[in-house]
């Protein structure tokens, strides 16, 4: 005889972290801060464009005549950026050096948005998002058509926990590119974040509609298309998990573990939904698979004995917890107080 799953605690894994102190009652929403891997799309941000290096950024008006000092003057600022972008992108990234160049290029044409793209990128680089905010912001008011701001920005604003803003700028991107999964993938990260589950839904859905029939690979990211596609079907097991829908929170996430076999957070999450859902004979097998895959990962010895719990099998609950004992006694004694 199966029992009923109790008030004890389940733990998200994410392959960036763990937490421990993010908990949460089995059944449970998965908690607002971690995403079980499911992340957004990302990659260093591009430096600002140059002359010498393809060309001013679109949208900017140029002078029909412009005299030999203005000619100077913007030769002067092309230089002065170039100096950031090599300070920033070298080997070993010299970012005060990129700071001062950047900072220069603002007091030199306080109009041309580039230079404050380049400090918005040294900012974010060095994980100082407040500043890096203001930067791309500001870059955008001096030119609202200015695409490759936008993303870093979005990256920015989720890092600080501001998602409503992130939202916005996701949406303003999509009125250049109304097709782009990526950025529909991290609206719906976004919206997770912000509880609001039904949207979330929907742009994950739309992130993987738009994947599947374009076979589009992610633009701004280093990832391949599968792995954009699995990310997108995490973040809409997120949701749906958020929504306690959970049959649908395991489909999406056996998507995931079907495109990455081998990745543990996806089968980990998988038990967590199937568990949520009352399927704990399936849980099981999932949290085994993440086994495999990471033996010693103490969340996943926890889960699963939990899971034993749940369908009445002492035996195979005492043995997770004797392993447990060797990896993290706090939480072997949790599992320990649970087992009958």
């Amino acid at each position: 005889m199966r029992r009923a799953y109790l008030p004890v605690v389940l733990f998200l894994f994410s392959l960036a972290f763990f937490s421990t102190a993010s908990a949460q009652p089995a059944g449970g929403n998965l908690p607002r801060d971690l995403t079980g891997g499911a992340e957004l799309v990302f990659r260093r941000p591009e430096d600002p464009k140059t002359e010498a290096g393809g060309g001013r950024i679109t949208g900017r008006r140029v002078e029909r005549n412009p005299t030999s000092e203005a000619v100077n003057a913007a030769h002067v600022l092309d230089q002065t950026i170039a100096k950031g972008n090599a300070a920033r992108s070298a080997p070993t990234p010299r970012y005060s050096e990129a700071e001062i160049h950047y900072r220069e290029a603002t007091q030199q044409d306080p109009n041309d948005p580039r230079g404050f793209a380049g400090l918005g990128n040294v900012y974010l680089d060095q994980g100082r998002f407040k500043e890096a905010v203001e930067a791309y912001s500001q870059a955008l008011k001096l030119q609202p058509d200015y695409q490759l701001v936008y993303m870093p920005l979005g990256f920015s604003l989720v890092r600080l926990n501001r998602y409503a803003e992130a939202i916005e700028i996701y949406k303003k991107l999509l009125q250049f590119d109304p097709d782009d999964p990526e950025v529909y993938n991290n609206l719906g990260y976004a919206y997770n974040h912000s509880d609001h589950f039904t949207e979330a839904v929907e742009s994950c859905q739309k992130a993987i509609s738009l994947l599947g029939e374009t076979g589009r690979a992610y633009k701004q990211g280093l990832q391949t298309r599968e792995e954009v596609l699995s990310q997108a079907y995490k973040n809409l097991g997120y949701a749906y998990n958020g929504l306690k829908r959970y049959n649908e929170a395991a489909a999406a996430l056996k998507h995931s573990t079907e495109i990455e076999p081998k990745s543990a957070t996806a089968h980990f999450n998988l038990g967590l939904a199937l568990y949520n859902g009352g399927r704990f004979s399936e849980a099981i097998e999932a949290y085994k698979e993440v086994l495999k895959l990471k033996p010693g990962l103490a969340q996943a010895h926890y889960n699963l004995g939990l899971s034993y719990v749940a369908i009445n099998d002492k035996k195979l609950a005492m043995e997770e917890y004797n392993t447990l004992k060797g990896i993290n006694k706090a939480l072997a004694e949790q599992l320990r107080a649970a087992i009958p």
